[in-house]
Formats: structure tokens, sequence, C-alpha cells
């Protein structure tokens, strides 16, 4: 005998129905007794909604089991809970207007809780963490690069100075380790094999994913490499009065000739000139002077790692930052060693294949031109003619993103 199928008034009465069939029939008082069954609940509001259908609000003040939580989120549905014995924690809280899906999303990943929904058959249980494996191609090694300038003005007894101080460390590792660490959870665990290249990290699914997430933009950004061609020009001025290369005849010259309008010849910047046509540049150069290349390096470096080149002419520190939109941030030394030391430190912002111009170094040049004399006594003669020349120096550096 099921009582789901009698009326509500005879379910509250239990099996109040059966013992008065009992006693007004006394064979039927004699039958064997039937086993109890289960009540169950009747809904007099029609279907029971499911995960989706149903909107409602539950407001707790105070810490409820989280057990007792979920018996009242199925309750009036067509769902069934089945709770792992794991399951433990509390919930304090207000939900409003939310279905059961939306309830259960949001109450049960902070208690380390997941759920699984089959055939109405809600069955929730503690989350279990993952292991991954990430490889770390990097080399492991710290570097660092340092440069200061201005150390000779330093001098007691000069009446001013100046100088300026650059340090460049690089530990990709250690940025690593503090950049996984606010990823996980606080259950989690990870190690971080230098020699071997290898993040090994055990945490729950969603946190993990976000680290894949992290070391593939990481890993973009650190193995992305900048070419350099630098190159020192000599600039021999033909105007000796003149105090160093008129810049701005080589802006106008390089404005108004030919260039595609995607791409204008020069453009002008509070770090230096910068110029997209390097031969028209150069040609522009020689109408104003003798033009001589007196070094041309080209070295390659990865992004934000210092790289230096050194030679008898120049010494050169630079450390390129490259941005999303093509953009490379130089943080630059050049040291001229000849004739006489010229320092300077700067930083620069230069498009991919532009070519950023650095000026200002100038110096007076003694030139001896041997010279036919006229005649003299009955034969000509030659000497020598002592003439001082104008000569200013640059550095033209290129940036090419590989």
């Amino acid at each position: 005998m099921d009582c789901v199928s009698l009326p509500r008034r005879l379910l509250a009465c239990g099996w109040w129905l059966v013992l008065t069939l009992a006693a007004a029939s006394p064979a039927l008082a004699q039958a064997p007794r039937m086993p109890t069954l289960p009540l169950t609940q009747l809904d007099e509001h029609g279907p029971a909604a499911d995960l989706d259908n149903r909107a409602f609000t539950l407001t707790f003040a105070q810490p409820v089991p989280i057990r007792d939580l979920l018996l009242l989120l199925v309750r009036g549905t067509n769902l069934s809970l089945i709770p792992d014995p794991a399951v433990t924690g509390a919930f304090i809280g207000e939900l409003k207007n939310v279905t059961v899906r939306q309830a259960l999303d949001s109450i049960l990943p902070p208690l380390g809780l997941d759920y699984h929904v089959d055939s109405g058959f809600i069955r929730v249980f503690a989350r279990e963490r993952e292991t991954r494996i990430f490889d770390i191609n990097y080399i492991a090694a710290e570097r660092s690069a340092a440069s200061t300038l201005g150390g000779r003005a330093l001098d007691p007894g000069a009446l001013s100075s100046a100088s300026v101080s650059t340090v460049t460390a690089t530990d990709v590792f250690a940025d690593l380790t503090k950049g996984v660490q606010t990823l996980l959870s606080d259950r989690a665990t990870f190690n971080l094999d230098r020699k071997a290249g290898l993040l090994q990290a055990t945490d729950f699914p969603e946190r993990l994913d976000r680290i894949a997430d992290y070391l593939d933009a990481v890993e973009g950004r650190v193995q992305r490499q900048v070419e350099f061609d630098a190159r020192v020009v000599e600039v021999e001025l033909k105007d000796l009065a003149s105090t160093g290369v008129d810049w701005h005849v080589i802006a106008a010259g390089l404005t108004a000739g030919p260039s595609t309008p995607a791409a204008p010849p020069v453009r002008r910047a509070l770090t230096g000139l910068r110029v997209t046509d390097l031969t028209r540049f150069m040609n522009l150069l020689g109408e104003q002077g003798k033009v001589n290349t007196i070094q041309n390096n080209r070295l390659v470096t990865l992004n934000n790692e210092p790289a230096i080149v050194r030679s008898e002419t120049l010494t050169l520190s630079v450390t390129p930052q490259i941005a999303p939109d093509g953009v490379v941030m130089l943080s630059l030394t050049p040291i001229l060693n000849a004739p006489a030391i010229v320092e300077s430190d700067t930083l620069a912002r230069v498009a991919d294949g532009e070519t950023l111009v650095i000026s200002g170094f100038t110096r007076n040049r003694e030139v001896r031109e041997r010279t036919n004399l006229g005649l003299r006594g009955g034969w000509f003669g030659r000497g020598t003619v002592v003439t001082q020349k104008r000569v200013e120096i640059l550095i033209l550096l290129t940036p090419k993103i590989l």
C-alpha cells in the first residue's frame, strides 16, 4: 500500500486508514502486516521545476550547513540530491532571484565543492585538484647591466657636475614564480625547476588554465627579439662657420621628397629625429659635408634584455621593450671613445624599422692639405695648408622586430 496515491488529508494520518479498516473487518485484522512504506510529499502546484526554470530568494543571517542548504535548493523540484560524505561547510548570505543552477555555481566553488547533473540527479562532491607540468623555455640565468655616466665630472674641484646611473636586472624565473603565486588557490602546491625548465602545479582545473594562459602570454613576449643596426657616422661640414648639421634643412628635405602616405620620411620626437628613409637621409647629409661611416655594428637581443657592443670607437648599451603596437622603447647609453670620450643616456621610442638619429657630438678637427705654393726662384713648390674643420658625429640606431 503506497501512501503516495492517497489524498493529502489521509497522508497526514499516517497508517490511520489501515488501522481503521482492520478494526472494521476481523478478517482483515488477521492478515499479515504490510511493511512500512515511506511517505512522499505531493506537489500541489503542478510539474516540478528543473535547474533553470524556477527562480527563488533565500536569506541566511546565520551560517547554515551546506547540506541543509542543498536540500532547500531542490525542494519543490523534480531534482534529486546526492551529496558525498566529504561535503562539509556552511553558508551565510542572501540569494536573490536565482535558479538552482546559478545558486550551485555561486555557492559550491568557494567551498571547494562541485556538482554533476545526470537525469535529474545532482551529485555534489569535493572538487579534485589536478597536476600539470608546464615547459619554461628560457635560460635559467639572471642577467644584469649597469652604466654610470658623468663619473669623471664628480671631481671635488669641479664647479658643477651631473651623473646618470642606469641598472637593468632580469630574472625571468623569479618573476614567473611571483606571477604564478598570484593565480593559485590557497590549497595549491607548485615547484619551479630552473635546471629542467619545468613548472609543476597542483590546483583546481580553472586555476591551472589561468596559469597556462599566463605562461603563454609571458613566453610570447620574452622570446620576441629585436635586431639592431648601429652606425656611427661622421660628417665633416663644408661650412666652416657652421656649429653642426642644419637639422631644419634635413627635415625639410625629407618632408619635401617623395614618400608613401603611411610612412612619412621623418618624424619629430622629443627624443630625437626618427627617419624612415635612411638612404635619402644620408644623401641630405652629404649635401652639408663629407660623410664617413666610422663603425657599423649589428646585434640581436631579446625583449627587455640588455645588450652591449664595444669597440675602439663606440660602446653601446641598449635594452629594448616591444609594445603591442610595434613601437620599441629603448633604454640607450652610447659612449664614444675617440678622439675624446662623449657620453649620453636616453630613453626613446621608435617604430619598427625606423632609424633613431642621436646627434650633438661635435668637435673641431685640424686638417692638413698639400697645395701648390706657386713660382719660387724659377720652380714651382708644394706646401701644406692647415685648416680647422667642424665635425659632427651621429649615432644611427635602427631596430627591427624579428
